[in-house]
């Protein structure tokens, strides 16, 4: 089946819901393309794949496609129709006309794609058939070894966002600033993945033993956690962020790094408590800081955690997804309710 991926960015929601998949479906010996690039008017096509089509220019390209007969599959991983308040530039950027458009074309769509069933519930108001394949990773990255011990060198304890999820960090910002300070024998480092050192210290992140290293590309991102000993997700409890893929922690449990996340959204049941990570309820913060602490001291611990998450992590393998995604290309779409 000829299939192209029209991705919205080069990041990582384009990776994970663009690339990879794509690769998955040439595994099964499909003809896909996938990037940016808007199908040319004579490109034979069976099926794309478009994410968040909604501008005015892809809306009507997304539109000649349905004409020409090609199979329409839209693919979020966001709620944009319940934006984090706190997001200015997402406001601006999805305005009322903007985000009709979206559910427009949802509806118009043969069907729908999302990584969580939280989101996919948000968007069976807009459409008739909404499908979730989850996010997942390449095998390889459940089989390199990891230093638990990280005897005579910095404990490395990490957050990786963007500017676009920096409001989260203040939440666990007094946490990570403390265990940078911590006098553990061969010291504590604390490093952000996805912004800059200004943004930061405008976080409340105030150590010097802390430091950020700004945007990277996708594989660089998680050669980079890799190097993370404990891994810290701190979330709002709101409506954009439950709707959210626990992404954190499918990435930490890859590379086989317990994680300290909020107990918001799919992170609930993504985390076992106690056995892959722990869970910080909302309101409760300041734990944070005692689990963090615990984890730093306790080598055995981070061991035991980041086998387990590893283990669980593996249920996620792209391999194991691929056929999801073929099985959208052709399944016959559920009409609307009278």
């Amino acid at each position: 089946m000829r299939v192209h991926i029209w991705t919205a960015d080069d990041a990582g929601s384009a990776w994970y819901r663009g690339h990879l998949p794509a690769t998955g479906l040439a595994w099964l010996n499909h003809q896909v393309s996938v990037g940016r690039r808007r199908p040319d008017d004579d490109e034979p096509l069976d099926t794309i794949i478009g994410a968040r089509i909604a501008m005015p220019g892809p809306n009507e390209a997304w539109q000649a496609l349905g004409d020409r007969g090609v199979r329409r599959i839209i693919d979020l991983d966001d709620d944009y129709f319940h934006l984090d308040p706190a997001n200015a530039a997402a406001a601006a950027a999805w305005p009322r006309d903007v985000r009709q458009r979206l559910a427009d074309n949802l509806a118009a769509s043969d069907l729908v794609t999302c990584c969580s069933e939280p989101l996919a519930q948000v968007l069976r108001d807009y459409a008739a058939d909404v499908r979730v394949i989850p996010n997942g990773l390449p095998a390889q990255y459940l089989a390199t070894p990891r230093d638990y011990a990280a005897a005579g060198r910095p404990l490395n304890v990490g957050w990786a966002g963007s500017s676009s999820t920096v409001t989260e960090l203040p939440l666990a910002a007094r946490a990570l600033t403390r265990i940078a300070d911590y006098g553990r024998p061969g010291g504590v480092q604390v490093r952000l993945i996805g912004i800059t050192p200004q943004q930061g210290m405008d976080a409340g992140i105030r150590s010097r033993r802390a430091g950020a290293l700004g945007w990277v590309g996708n594989e660089e991102y998680l050669a980079r956690a890799f190097e993370f000993d404990v891994w810290c997700a701190p979330y709002r409890d709101i409506a954009f962020n439950r709707a959210k893929f626990a992404t954190k922690s499918l990435e930490a449990g890859f590379l086989g790094v317990p994680l300290v996340a909020s107990a918001v959204g799919e992170y609930r049941s993504a985390v076992v408590h106690g056995e892959t990570g722990f869970l910080v309820p909302p309101g409760r913060e300041h734990l944070f800081g005692r689990y963090l602490k615990q984890l730093v001291d306790d080598p055995d611990l981070r061991q035991r955690m980041g086998l387990a998450a590893r283990a669980r992590a593996s249920g996620s393998i792209l391999q194991a997804l691929n056929q999801q995604w073929e099985a959208v290309l052709t399944a016959p779409a559920k009409e609307a309710a009278a």
